[in-house]
């Protein structure tokens, strides 16, 4: 099936799906009969739910945010939803909204090192871009002056809704589904790019996630991923402490829960776990870099923090002050390659 230009199939069995795509309906796969749901546009692709909350929990925030789609801005659409969630203290969500607003800029710098990374290698142009936990969808809108054929994906269906929205004030029309890393609704060997941008952490089996993106990847396509390092020194992406990669799980998680808040799902990689990551899943070429740091980020912090990110700004250019940065720095990127092999199509 067609998808908004993109093909999608049936991420258990891979087989064709059929259905009404308007707004609210059904997918069903010829093969094993799978029926999958279109709810706000969005098909819900999903093998399994939301680490978080269940399927149709997450059905009932996203059609709640729904109802405010068309008239709030993405500010206003993202401060509805933390209103109505207990589970997620003030101070988190006033941080997460910030990330979220200023995080278009974030992965212009990151598109622009993966982009640098890649042109001394790349024999030819990608069109074809898949990225996995696209969250509220920045990255697309950074991407879609770039490439020609977009298309985003997560497991939060609410976040999905919150996305259409920013694609709406970009003025765009990028497909988004729901679906699990693990198990993309998507031919072989499809697009010419994977990108996972601070989402890899999150996922439930990264090594099944790495899979099914060489899987999807034509060959000598690139896998580029960026993720918060381990071993940073700096403020905890979701929980805000500094070096809350250092922090053992069970402190952490009951600093969190005394807040008032969920613990973080995650693993968060150091830069050997994630070299090592790609090459044992097959992918060659595997490269490791420090990311800059956008302007726009940088007001997320008080001055302390921005000048901390100057300096990392400034060690990054020196090659023994880089390799410490490898270690206590915020931020790694990397990308890597299918070989270019063969690859099976989709049924």
């Amino acid at each position: 099936m067609i998808f908004k230009g993109i093909e999608i199939c049936c991420p258990k069995c891979r087989g064709e799906l059929d259905g009404h795509q308007g707004e609210e309906g059904i997918l069903e796969c010829r093969t094993c009969r799978q029926r999958y749901p279109i709810l706000v546009g969005i098909p819900d692709l999903r093998i399994f739910s939301d680490p978080y909350i269940g399927i149709e929990e997450d059905h009932a925030k996203g059609l709640k945010v729904a109802d405010h789609l068309h008239s709030s801005t993405l500010a206003e659409l993202v401060d509805f939803y933390y209103s109505t969630t207990s589970v997620v203290p003030l101070h988190h969500a006033r941080q997460y909204t910030r990330g979220l607003l200023a995080a278009e800029a974030r992965a212009r710098a990151a598109l622009d090192g993966w982009e640098q990374a890649i042109y001394p290698k790349s024999s030819g142009g990608a069109t074809r871009i898949l990225e996995i936990g696209c969250g509220t969808a920045p990255l697309l809108v950074a991407a879609a002056p770039r490439f020609s054929l977009l298309v985003g994906v997560d497991v939060a269906f609410r976040w999905l809704v919150v996305a259409k929205k920013r694609l709406l004030e970009a003025g765009l029309d990028i497909p988004i589904v729901c679906a699990c890393a693990e198990a993309l609704p998507f031919p072989d060997g499809y697009f010419h790019r994977v990108i996972s941008e601070s989402s890899l952490e999150h996922m439930k089996d990264r090594r099944q996630v790495m899979k099914e993106c060489r899987r999807v990847l034509v060959p000598g396509g690139y896998f580029c991923v960026s993720t918060p390092n381990r071993w940073s020194w700096g403020p905890d992406p979701q929980v805000g402490v500094l070096a809350g990669g250092y922090w053992p799980k069970r402190i952490l998680n009951g600093y969190v829960t005394w807040q008032g808040g969920i613990p973080p799902k995650r693993d968060l990689l150091s830069s050997r776990t994630l070299s090592m990551l790609l090459r044992d899943e097959g992918f060659t070429d595997v490269q490791i870099f420090l990311p800059d740091i956008a302007d726009q980020q940088k007001k997320q912090f008080g001055i302390v923090f921005q000048w901390v990110v100057n300096l990392y700004g400034l060690f990054k250019r020196f090659p023994v002050l880089s390799s410490v940065m490898f270690v206590i720095g915020p931020l790694l990127q990397g990308i890597g390659r299918k070989p270019r092999e063969l690859s099976v199509q989709c049924q």
